[in-house]
């Protein structure tokens, strides 16, 4: 009898070709070193790609799919049709006695079973994932006796129910020793085995996309095509001083050490230089298959998007070939070999990481390699040989410090992994005094650098009695603003808000004081992301002076440059990174001016204590209150200063948590501690903002009444980016559900309709709800 694997696939063709993608992707991953031989996990993955389904051969499976073909109802016990679990206990028996010379044979046997098993859904915590009821087995035993596809018959025939339960039994108990490899190499078994199994499924074939052999000197050709005319001014020569001083130590020590950091100024042309880097590492071994570039938010991500294009088009490459931008708002769009793909294929490869250079999230990064999900760890594997750059790495909660530098450490003992940890802020993840991490600007270029970088000084205003930092309601700040602009009437204007409350007051405020000549820009995620775009390259483009009123929005990666900037207080490395944005381009004669306060709202509490952690505003709040001021050029102490203090006061015990989950694979307990960003309970709202909108939304309602769920999904995909760009997050709460009780939903959805928007949605400030929201 002819077997399918699903309805339009041949069973056998199915298993031989997954083998067939499985055992590719592991050939392209050199250098991996488990403590267990390649040579074993080859063997083990050989049975594990093959056998994986191979309890579809059963009647009872042939005759559910049969009757799902037909759209007929399927009349015996559909428990019988379940065929992950004896496909895990056959192929677990044959891992087992291919490696009975292995020491490591019943770990192989055990994680073979375990990565079947669970091929079609979530890791569980280990003691769930290793339980067998009576009634399994009393089902394996009627699935074994009705193997009805001859064509694989003598695959299993030399194996008894009988052998294989008492197998099964003795594996379950089987003990192995508590370590992080353990979970890498179960990660990478059950990755080779999803993706191979899914991509087969959906496009039947996978592609190695490399890049042209000279790649190492693509940014150096980007940079003398661009910058051919740059004006000589200092901060250039000290940006190519950069550029060349961390390619120059690179090239000394890139054979023996693993993991980089790049610590240089904010504009200081890190991006350029990490790429360079990058690419320059890559070119010169041949063992690294791709360039994983991550940043904290997603906000900031288009602009490396755009650089990337550039260089890409000055070399003479198509970007779509060799580029994959991976994040929740991204087009699900995607090249791969000569088609073109959208829908759930493209969500499908765009999930597998196949192209050369990836740029993603932290959040994408991190949750694919510490969860339970098999959507993200099916592209575990492909992490293996590859080049991290891990831009605003001081982003990243101090609670997980600690794991993250176990698990790196382990990413490149394991995976030959290179990993660069890039930005102004660096925080004491990797020690250089343990050797840990490798400095690509030694501390005395570091130091040169910094103190070379003086386009800003922050002022710290001080209560003229109590010495302590200024406190200010909103009208106060008002009042000492106002005097402040009529005063400096030539420059350009930055106030920075912790709540979007908060910057919505003031923005207010300074509307109806109506200064001449000035142009008023709000930005906050109160503003529709397609919105928020238009005004980031109108504070860049535009020659009128500007006042902007903001949220931390702008303190990572918006690369706009003014000239006084009043900021509420923040946490230390938050305020190095808004002061980023003050004189950014180091204009001659003039230094920025950031003035640093207290906002007070309504009910008398300060703003910053909703945001930020307790022991960084202790430590911050120290440093700022023992200085009234200080230029650019001295940060760098006061930094590494800051970071040692969280360094010696924070808590491991997050970290050490999650690390014995990690060794006791213990998944579920890992993906419900694991919490790289705070989830706080939303509501999703669309915009119906303009005749655009109204179209998206129409195709949404269409899709919505699309009866099968993956055709729906697939054609929701196709419209998701533009979607995303009128949807807006809003914190649930009392007064929130109030209000957004009133509005039509589709699904999930909140929908502010074409007739309403003038009433919720401001021209000027966004989302009008009259609640607060903390987004």
């Amino acid at each position: 009898m002819e077997c399918k694997s699903h309805p339009d696939k041949d069973l056998y063709n199915h298993l031989k070709s997954v083998k067939n993608i499985g055992l590719k992707k592991f050939n392209k991953n050199k250098n991996i070193k488990f403590d267990i031989s390649n040579e074993e996990i080859e063997k083990t993955l050989e049975i594990v790609l093959f056998y994986h389904d191979i309890g579809k051969a059963t009647k009872y499976f042939q005759e559910y799919l049969k009757a799902k073909i037909n759209k007929e109802e399927y009349k015996d016990d559909e428990k019988l049709t379940y065929h992950s679990l004896i496909s895990a206990s056959i192929a677990s028996y044959k891992v087992y006695n291919l490696l009975e010379n292995s020491d490591n044979r019943e770990l192989l046997s055990l994680f073979s079973f375990i990565a079947i098993r669970k091929h079609h859904g979530n890791f569980e915590n280990i003691e769930e994932m290793l339980t067998i009821s009576k009634n399994n087995l009393e089902i394996m035993n009627k699935q074994m006796n009705n193997i009805i596809c001859k064509n694989l018959e003598k695959y299993i025939e030399d194996i008894k129910f009988e052998k294989l339960e008492k197998f099964i039994k003795e594996l379950l108990f089987f003990e192995f020793e508590e370590k992080m490899e353990n979970y890498y190499l179960l990660n990478y078994i059950y990755s080779i085995l999803t993706y191979s199994d899914k991509t087969e499924v959906a496009i039947g074939f996978t592609e190695d996309i490399k890049f042209p052999e000279n790649i190492g000197n693509i940014v150096d050709k980007y940079k003398a095509e661009k910058f051919k005319n740059l004006e000589k001014i200092e901060i250039n020569k000290l940006r190519e001083n950069i550029y060349n001083e961390s390619i120059k130590t690179l090239n000394k020590v890139y054979k023996t050490e693993k993991i980089f950091s790049l610590n240089v100024p904010t504009g200081g042309g890190k991006t350029l230089s990490v790429l360079n880097l990058a690419f320059k590492l890559m070119g010169k071994d041949k063992n690294v298959r791709r360039i994983i570039y991550a940043l904290p938010y997603t906000s900031i991500i288009d602009q490396t998007e755009k650089i990337l294009k550039d260089i890409f088009k000055t070399y003479g490459l198509n970007s779509k070939n060799y580029l994959l931008t991976h994040h929740h708002m991204a087009e699900t769009k995607i090249k791969y070999g000569e088609n073109d793909f959208e829908g759930n294929k493209a969500q499908l490869l765009i999930e597998n990481w196949d192209k050369p250079f990836i740029l993603t999230t932290f959040w994408q990064l991190f949750n694919s390699l510490i969860t339970n999900k098999n959507s993200q760890l099916r592209k575990f594997h492909n992490i293996a040989n590859s080049i991290i750059i891990l831009d605003e790495i001081q982003t990243i909660p101090y609670e997980y410090w600690e794991l993250i530098n176990k698990l790196f450490i382990k990413l490149t003992e394991i995976f030959d992994c290179r990993i660069i940890f890039l930005t102004a802020t660096m925080p004491l993840i990797f020690r250089e005094d343990k050797k840990e991490i490798y400095p690509l600007i030694d501390k005395n270029k570091r130091n040169e650098y910094f103190s070379k970088f003086n386009r800003y000084k922050i002022n710290i205003l001080k209560n003229k009695k109590s010495d302590e930092i200024q406190s200010y309601n909103i009208n106060e700040l008002f009042e000492e603003a106002v005097e402040d602009i009529e005063r400096n009437k030539n420059k350009n204007f930055l106030f920075v808000f912790n709540t979007i409350k908060s910057s919505k007051n003031f923005f207010e405020l300074l509307k109806e004081k109506n200064f001449s000549n000035r142009e008023l820009i709000y930005l906050s995620t109160n503003i529709l992301p397609i919105e928020r775009k238009k005004r980031i390259e109108r504070i860049k483009k535009s020659s009128q002076r500007k006042i902007v009123v903001s949220t931390q929005l702008i303190e990572a990666g918006v690369d706009i440059d003014l000239d006084i900037v009043y900021r509420d207080f923040t946490i230390f490395d938050s305020l190095i990174q808004t002061a980023g944005r003050c004189n950014r381009n180091n204009r001659k004669d003039y230094v920025g001016n950031i003035k640093v306060f207290k906002l007070k709202n309504d009910n008398d509490r300060y703003d910053y204590n909703y945001i930020y952690k307790k022991l960084q505003i202790i430590i911050t709040n120290e440093i700022l209150s023992n200085n009234n001021n200080f230029f650019e050029k001295d940060l760098l102490v006061i930094i590494d200063k800051y970071f040692s203090v969280i360094n010696q006061k924070k808590s491991n015990n997050e970290s050490t948590n999650l690390l014995n989950s990690i060794k006791s694979l213990n998944y579920e307990k890992i993906e419900k501690d694991f919490e790289l960003i705070e989830e706080i309970p939303s509501s999703l709202i669309f915009v119906e903002r303009n005749k655009k909108a109204s179209q998206l939304l129409k195709n949404l309602k269409e899709i919505i009444n699309i009866e099968n769920k993956f055709e729906r999904k697939s054609e929701f995909l196709k419209i998701k980016n533009e979607f995303f760009q009128y949807t807006l997050s809003v914190r649930k709460n009392l007064k929130s559900l109030q209000v957004l009780s009133s509005f039509p939903n589709i699904g999930n959805l909140k929908v502010i309709e074409k007739d309403f928007v003038e009433q919720y949605y401001k021209s000027d400030t966004g989302l009008n709800l009259d609640i607060d929201n903390f987004f």
